[in-house]
């Protein structure tokens, strides 16, 4: 399910990634762009799916018991279609049970939402399709798997954010449903990657060093563009795991 206003967004064909969710409006940094909702199903049947519409990567894990959540109308507007990217604009943040995408940064009018899929590496091995990455990123794996330090990094840090959270979950066969409020918006916060919009015009500044990592995450946050210290001849384009990706 998508919650942005019908009019924020459309639905357009990629060339190599199958139907995407671009937007029409920009959306502010924290804005939460979705939830994933839908039918839950053993991990097993909806692997039989994925392969029934040529791998799309339409299930999400569900709470990692061994079910998957499934769109119950792939052809409906959902957060199902949200394609995955190296240098994303988006992000996962679980709530009560749920997995919610988010804004990262600002997001400028025109830009195809995205999210770093993350699979498992663990997997690779059982898997018949190895999910080739398309994002054609300056920062691109060439695949949708990640690392398995970075998933034990995101697992530690949701465990400690959903502390105290309670939520029955749900059997096979239910339908996960939308929830009666969501929040505002979400805060940043260092465990997530900061990318810029690399066709965004960039925005000079004129310090006589470089901000603190703090201060740059702030500004690329709220801007969505390439931070460009003219004094220094360098340009800002990410922070990741913590530290400053600059051009000169």
């Amino acid at each position: 399910m998508l919650l942005l206003p019908p009019g924020y967004y459309q639905i357009k064909k990629t060339k190599k990634k199958g139907r995407g969710v671009f937007v029409r409006q920009e959306i502010p940094a924290g804005t939460i762009i979705g939830d994933y909702l839908g039918l839950l199903m053993e991990d097993a049947k909806a692997e039989i799916l994925e392969k029934r519409y040529g791998n799309a990567c339409y299930s999400m894990d569900y709470n990692n018991n061994g079910l998957s959540i499934f769109p119950v109308d792939i052809k409906a507007a959902g957060v199902h279609l949200i394609n995955h990217s190296c240098a994303p604009n988006c992000d996962a943040y679980f709530y009560y049970g749920h997995t919610l995408y988010f804004a990262l940064r600002r997001i400028w009018s025109g830009e195809e939402l995205t999210i770093d899929y993350g699979f498992d590496p663990d997997d690779s091995d059982k898997k018949e399709f190895l999910y080739p990455c398309f994002c054609d990123s300056p920062f691109c794996r060439g695949t949708m798997y990640t690392s398995v330090a970075r998933l034990k990094h995101y697992g530690s840090f949701y465990r400690q954010e959903t502390k105290g959270q309670k939520f029955k979950l749900l059997p096979v066969g239910q339908v996960l449903g939308a929830l009666e409020k969501y929040p505002a918006a979400v805060k940043d916060n260092s465990i997530f990657d900061l990318f810029v919009n690399l066709k965004a015009a960039p925005l000079n500044y004129y310090d006589r060093k470089i901000p603190s990592v703090k201060e740059l995450r702030k500004r690329l946050r709220a801007s969505g563009r390439r931070l460009n210290f003219k004094k220094l001849g360098l340009k800002v384009l990410a922070v990741i795991n913590g530290r400053i990706v600059v051009r000169s």
